[in-house]
This record gives structure tokens, C-alpha cells and sequence, in this order.
């Protein structure tokens, strides 16, 4: 079985549970002396089993690292363990899921070789808000309720707001609309792109 791992929790001695999201599901599994272990680390795509008998959690056994070339980059790195930090806490009480989101892994995964950190997991986030249906953005302010003019402050998820209501950089709102419609920040500049990050940041 192949998965993601969201998270890991030392426990007594060098051991850990780790949290794997799999195609189908988030599994919680531990793992002795997984401390000890640089492949059991948050971010890391890994090929593995899952033995019963625990004494209060399936084991983890037989793990094989799936790695990319980017890995040895820190930027790269950096990037991508946020975002799967904040995908963690996201799904933190999910345990069956649809296998959207190990597919946006995957390609996000396969973008990071040749492609901008930041714009690669802001494409990854704009899948996600598509998918579950959040991307979907009025012409109000989601704190005041009137309407928005064409410069904007972004709050979580990207949501218009006044920038008089919420502060924070402005932002083009038909170039938001074109970014979640789209999928893609080929349209936007880079200091954009590093602006939607900090927004990005504050959780999915």
C-alpha cells in the first residue's frame, strides 16, 4: 500500500504513530523505533503494510521510501511540508476519504521538480477549495456582507473582504477569480504568488 505520511507523534521510548494518507483512508498505525528511521518523517510518500495485532493500534511494517528528486532541495522541502501540515489539520478527524486528495499529492508531487514551490501548492489548494466545493466566491464582503469593489483582501480560503474590514495586502479580485477558476497562476506575477502564500499559510 502506498501513502502519504500527514503527521507523526513520538510516544514512549523511540516509537511513534504515524498518520498515512492512503488512496482510500488516513491510517493510524504504530510504528516501533520509527524514530529512528529518516524515511518516517511528515511529507515522505512511502510504500508500506499494515500488521494487526497491536496492542492498541495496527503496526506499521515493511516500509519502502517512494522518493523524488526535489527532496534534496530545501526550499522545495520546506514548501511542501507546510502545506501537508496544514492538509493534516485539515482532515484531522477524517478516517475514510475519496482519493482525490492522494491524487493532488501525486501530481503536486510531480510538479515540484520542474515548477515554483508556492505555485505548485497554491494550484494544489485551489484543486482542493474546487473540490470541496468552497470556490465559489460572491461579490461580498464575508465580513461586512456589502459588495467588493476590483482590489480585495483575502481571508482563509480566499474569501473577498474589505480591506478596510480585514487589512492585509490587496489583491486583484478578477485575477483570484481567474486563478480559482483555472486552477493554474500562470497569470499572476510573483509577488501575487507570495502574497496568496502568507494567506495560504493561515490554514486550508
Amino acid at each position: 500500500m502506498q501513502g502519504y505520511i500527514l503527521n507523526t507523534l513520538p510516544v514512549k521510548n523511540e516509537d511513534m504513530i504515524v498518520h498515512i494518507l492512503t488512496p482510500t483512508s488516513i491510517k493510524r498505525l504504530y510504528r516501533f523505533y520509527g524514530a529512528r528511521h529518516s524515511m518516517i518523517h511528515i511529507g515522505k510518500k512511502i510504500d508500506f503494510e499494515e500488521e494487526g495485532g497491536g496492542i492498541f493500534l495496527p503496526r506499521l511494517r515493511n516500509v519502502m521510501h517512494l522518493g523524488h528528486h526535489w527532496e534534496n532541495t530545501l526550499e522545495r522541502v520546506y514548501v511542501w511540508q507546510r502545506f501537508i501540515r496544514l492538509l493534516n489539520t485539515h482532515l484531522i478527524d477524517v478516517y475514510e476519504l475519496d482519493s482525490f486528495y492522494f491524487d493532488m499529492l501525486n501530481r503536486g508531487a510531480n510538479k515540484l521538480s520542474i515548477q515554483n514551490p508556492l505555485r505548485v501548492a497554491l494550484e494544489m489548494y485551489a484543486e482542493l477549495l474546487g473540490f470541496e466545493g468552497r470556490d465559489d466566491r460572491g461579490r461580498q464582503c464575508f465580513v461586512c456582507g456589502e459588495a467588493t469593489n476590483h482590489e480585495v483582501g483575502l481571508g482563509r480560503a480566499f474569501l473577498f473582504g474589505h480591506l478596510r474590514c480585514i487589512g492585509g495586502r490587496a489583491f486583484h479580485k478578477d485575477k483570484i477569480l481567474e486563478f480559482l477558476s483555472t486552477k493554474s497562476t500562470l497569470h499572476l506575477e510573483d509577488k501575487i504568488i507570495e502574497g496568496m502564500w502568507e494567506v495560504l499559510i493561515k490554514g486550508l
